[in-house]
């Protein structure tokens, strides 16, 4: 059994304008010790998938019926701020993007490590400020007894992100997820921290969710890759699948669109238009407007998740055609890559 089984995450933002579905049919599990990266742009759905996750959602979201979320086989969807409050922290953790919006400007260090860890465990004060001593001296914060007195403006970007990691990591859960944990840092402090992460989930063996747009940072930390767009998941499998063998159009487009450094001149090649409007999703493939290889077939009908092979999945019309001939690819209903070719071969030319 997989550490975290998410299964059909719908979650919805109602609004003014109308019902927002920012998480639309979302499923994926994580293993222990596993490294787990969601990709997309923004506003594909990757930080609501994680807020979900934890249920920290805006006033205006909803996660809809019929969704799942199980930690180690219990069901957090419904279960209530009673019990969510027992796992966040405890089992599941978070860090976000800017350090500052997570600590307290008005309380020392010290003061906010000791008090996550007092809140989420039973020890005492004096034990409490010996284990945030030991999570600085871990996060390799020098003369952590010091630190503990000084207040989060006296610390750089990158020594506050640590201080973050530390707080998440004081009640050792079995998940960290980061969100974007490293954008608001420059490349220097960015290499550090995501060594400083890749060593302590390999010393505590924890599963980590890891939510960015850099797909390098995916490529360095991550063993399975979450590809999102526009709420939905269109490619998921292992690194080395999604790396060497894209297979969904949006997945190439963002591939292309990495600078190298092979030291050849090459023009990057950004991926055009501009992302759907979550409230009025269109019938067909969401990413078909700025597809340049869409089919007439991927503007009337969405898609079905298709193996590629047993460690990847991808939605798009695309592998039906290339499927036909070698007859490697199945659908997930059971129809035949045959029976949809004859309308995926129509173009859009």
């Amino acid at each position: 059994m997989a550490l975290l089984e998410v299964r059909n995450l719908q979650t919805s933002f109602f609004t003014d304008a109308g019902e927002v579905k920012a998480v639309n049919g979302v499923s994926f599990d994580l293993e222990r010790g596993k490294v787990l990266g969601i990709v997309g742009e923004s506003g594909s759905g990757k930080s609501v998938t994680a807020y979900s996750i934890m249920q920290i959602l805006a006033s205006t979201a909803k996660i809809k019926e019929g969704s799942s979320i199980k930690l180690d086989g219990q069901e957090l969807v419904g279960s209530g701020e009673k019990v969510m409050r027992t796992i966040r922290g405890n089992k599941v953790a978070i860090i976000f993007q800017d350090p500052m919006t997570s600590l307290n400007p008005t309380y020392t260090i010290g003061h906010q490590l000791m008090e996550a860890i007092m809140l989420h465990t039973d020890r005492n004060r004096a034990q409490a400020k010996e284990r945030a001593i030991e999570m600085l001296r871990l996060v390799n914060i020098n003369e952590p007894e010091k630190r503990m007195t000084q207040y989060p403006y006296e610390f750089s970007g990158g020594m506050r992100q640590r201080i973050v990691i530390a707080m998440a990591l004081a009640c050792e859960p079995d998940i960290l997820i980061a969100d974007e944990p490293t954008t608001a840092l420059d490349v220097t402090i960015q290499a550090q921290i995501l060594e400083l992460m890749n060593s302590l989930q390999k010393e505590l063996g924890m599963a980590i969710i890891m939510i960015t747009h850099d797909l390098g940072v995916v490529a360095q930390m991550c063993d399975e890759v979450i590809v999102m767009y526009a709420g939905s998941i269109c490619e998921q499998g292992t690194a080395d699948e999604i790396f060497y063998n894209p297979c969904h159009e949006y997945t190439k487009g963002l591939m292309r669109s990495i600078p190298t450094v092979s030291g050849e001149e090459e023009t990057l090649q950004p991926i055009t238009g501009t992302p759907i409007d979550l409230l009025n999703m269109p019938t067909g493939c969401p990413f078909a407007p700025r597809c340049d290889a869409a089919m007439k077939i991927c503007l009337r009908r969405c898609p079905e998740n298709m193996d590629i092979n047993s460690d990847h999945r991808a939605k798009c019309w695309m592998n039906v055609k290339q499927g036909v001939e070698d007859g490697s690819i199945t659908l997930a209903s059971g129809e035949t890559a045959e029976q949809n070719t004859a309308e995926g071969g129509e173009s859009n030319e």
